[in-house]
């Protein structure tokens, strides 16, 4: 099903995402589109060639992107999604404004379970350095993550459980 950006932003931005279309992606967004990372308050990716570059990273890591709800006016829109990254179940909601252009001009994106949000740090984030140029900076950000996400899953399968267990 083709849909047209003129119809709607978001729904265009859904489709491309769940098609890893990123051509069509990219024709959703604004040339000065913002896009706030769910890893870190002090990363953000402005204009649309990084908006783009991160996508093509994460069209890299993840499968099964599927929207489940849309729901908000003609310029705020919020989207609930699931996908998959490896074995993991990520769950996504982000808002998406609509600038007076017709095209998508902020996305904040957030992620859960911290399990799954600390793999995907690892998954994206020497994925992201490399994209940018930098090798070097890819195996550093690859040391400081790999263990966070290894720590977070394993207290995720062990200590979560004792606390939250019935007596």
């Amino acid at each position: 099903m083709t849909v047209h950006i003129q119809d709607s932003p978001a729904l265009a931005y859904r489709r491309a995402g769940e098609a890893h279309d990123l051509a069509a992606l990219a024709a959703t967004l604004s040339e000065d589109v913002v896009f706030h990372s769910p890893l870190s308050a002090t990363a953000e990716f402005r204009g649309k060639e990084q908006a783009v570059q991160l996508f093509s990273v994460v069209f890299d890591v993840l499968s099964d992107l599927r929207y489940h709800s849309d729901v908000g006016d003609d310029r705020t829109r919020a989207l609930t999604a699931t996908a998959r990254l490896g074995d993991r179940e990520i769950h996504e909601a982000a808002m998406v404004e609509v600038g007076e252009d017709g095209l998508l001009r902020e996305i904040t994106l957030w992620i859960r379970p911290l399990p799954a949000l600390t793999a995907l740090m690892a998954a994206l984030g020497p994925g992201l350095a490399r994209a940018a140029g930098r090798p070097a900076v890819s195996l550093l950000v690859a040391a400081a993550v790999k263990p966070l996400a290894a720590i977070t899953a394993l207290g995720d399968r062990t200590l979560v459980p004792l606390v939250t267990r019935a007596r």
